[in-house]
């Protein structure tokens, strides 16, 4: 079994990552492969809704025209067998660079009846440094990528500086659930 975390946060230090090394650390133990995306340190462009009608080789071909890292994620990302997202909350959304890929991952695969990702799990986690509030928001436009990927959210977790530390237990659940079955939400 091979796992892809992919994360959006520029803070090597943050609550984000801290998220990932525990989820991280958890695949591991299980041995069980793992692959850390950190979005950010790839050239990823938003969606240019290209062709006819805002739709362009995406809907027909499930890949995208522009030139950029986008593809090359994509094809690491159709080989894995689940998928942990680990985003920091900012404006009470995911964080600018997961949603430039998400959006773009949307359009390749929403309507490929045949896609590497369609039912596979998915472990969504919100991480928000100030106030929490956005962590609500953030998690459900992750169960809407999910549904759009035809992926199975296995556990939704939001976490804050203030519960951080009951969280971890939730993240090791939820990582685990992720790769030896257990909760869906």
């Amino acid at each position: 079994m091979k796992v892809v975390i992919i994360s959006s946060s520029p803070n090597e230090i943050g609550l984000t990552n801290s998220c990932v090394e525990i989820a991280k650390e958890t695949l591991e133990k299980e041995k069980i492969e793992t692959e850390w995306i950190v979005l950010n340190q790839y050239n990823i462009k938003k969606c240019e809704a290209c062709g006819k009608r805002g739709w362009g080789i995406c809907l027909e071909e499930h890949r995208c025209r522009m030139k950029d890292d986008f593809n090359d994620l994509k094809q690491k990302i159709d080989a894995v067998d689940a998928m942990i997202i680990v985003t920091p909350v900012y404006f009470y959304e995911m964080s600018e660079s997961a949603k430039t890929f998400f959006d773009r991952l949307k359009r390749c695969e929403s309507f490929d009846e045949n896609s590497y990702l369609k039912n596979k799990n998915m472990l969504c986690i919100a991480c928000a440094g100030g106030s929490g509030d956005g962590t609500e928001n953030t998690l459900h436009s992750m169960k809407i990528l999910a549904k759009f990927l035809h992926m199975n959210v296995v556990k939704q977790i939001g976490v804050t500086k203030k519960n951080f530390e009951e969280m971890k237990s939730e993240i090791v659940e939820g990582t685990k659930a992720l790769v030896l079955g257990g909760e869906n939400e």
